[in-house]
């Protein structure tokens, strides 16, 4: 399968590099990172050129990283700057790959694709993470299955009532049907918008309850979708009628990279704006979203992967429903986005050879 390489990829939280170097595979590639001395972070290939040791498990050393193999140490640019052995001569072929790389609003975020592309401006605003009027959490899971699968899972919020009943559902009756309005539209070319309104909800989600109440509101989960792979999710419960903001928002991301066709790293975080100082709550919190997803939708995906026997779905024509136009649309977008990369990779290319 074919990748995004030029956008811009979550490769861990923030607070993962507090220990120490992340290792870890991204577009089935092995990667490196830490923070220099300067607290800067820094991105390499994740195998030493030597004997493809993992640099992760390799010692910082001020702005450099040390082989844990054989001792060869690297600088930010990728390049051995000291070999220990025999007149430390450095062979030409000892160097590596370095990244475009950058935190910003509590995440690590990779560019894997052509540097001269890699636009931090790309990267979406997510100021709640790091807001001291909202109380978050955030975690991490590993899935089994295709990156674009657990896409579509996320975009199309209609399997919750029947899927997470008892955690972050609602009852189908309430829920689904004639009785949710669904808005689908785009803005700047490849965002998608995916927005789920039940007005006046007899009975809010469990997730919800314990910050709204056992009582009737309008219900909202309004999500974003951005290439390659990241979902924004607002999910709002207000009084009947009134604007959505007077009331309970429950922000949540989902940031989701592939390590290769099968495997998927799924970085998620939400929050609440209210009781924000409740920490048995956001306890609560991290556990539901924990639940709904390590508990009920990644064996569901992983189910729906081994008996496709494929990544290709639409080579098994699936039935279409009308719910599915944002999953529908995020993989065409994604898969003209990498046809477009991979002509114009081809076209530079060329010229240089010309």
């Amino acid at each position: 399968m074919s990748y995004l390489a030029n956008s811009w990829y979550c490769a861990g939280w923030s607070s993962e590099l507090d220990s120490g170097t992340i290792g870890r595979t991204f577009l089935a590639r092995p990667i490196v990172i830490y923070r220099d001395s300067h607290h800067e972070t820094v991105a390499l290939d994740g195998r030493c050129p030597h004997r493809f040791a993992p640099l992760a498990k390799g010692v910082v050393k001020g702005d450099t990283l040390m082989c844990p193999y054989h001792g060869l140490v690297f600088d930010r640019s990728g390049a051995c700057v000291h070999n220990p052995h025999g007149d430390g001569h450095i062979p030409p072929n000892a160097k590596v790959r370095s990244y475009p790389v950058v935190e910003k609003n509590g995440a690590i975020w990779i560019w894997l694709g052509d540097p001269d592309e890699a636009d931090i401006q790309q990267i979406s605003e997510t100021s709640w993470l790091t807001d001291k009027a909202y109380a978050s959490v955030t975690g991490y899971l590993k899935v089994h299955a295709n990156y674009q699968l657990v896409s579509d899972n996320l975009l199309d919020l209609t399997h919750a009532p029947f899927l997470h009943a008892n955690t972050v559902g609602g009852d189908p009756e309430d829920s689904i049907g004639q009785q949710m309005e669904i808005d689908f539209h785009m803005d700047d070319g490849n965002v998608i918008h995916s927005d789920y309104l039940v007005r006046n909800m007899r009975r809010p989600t469990p997730q919800m309850r314990p910050l709204w109440g056992d009582r009737p509101g309008d219900f909202r989960a309004e999500m974003t979708w951005r290439p390659a792979s990241v979902q924004e999710l607002d999910i709002r419960m207000s009084p009947p009628g009134a604007p959505k903001t007077e009331g309970v928002h429950v922000p949540s991301l989902d940031y989701l990279v592939p390590e290769n066709d099968l495997v998927t790293h799924y970085f998620f975080a939400v929050g609440r704006n209210v009781a924000i100082e409740d920490d048995e709550q956001t306890e609560m919190m991290g556990r539901f979203a924990r639940m709904a997803f390590e508990q009920e939708d990644e064996p569901m995906i992983r189910d729906c992967q081994d008996l496709m026997g494929t990544t290709d779905l639409f080579s098994l024509q699936p039935a279409i429903l009308k719910t599915d136009i944002a999953s529908i649309q995020a993989r065409r977008i994604l898969n003209k986005l990498i046809k477009q990369s991979s002509r114009n990779a081809k076209a530079g290319a060329a010229m240089e050879s010309a």
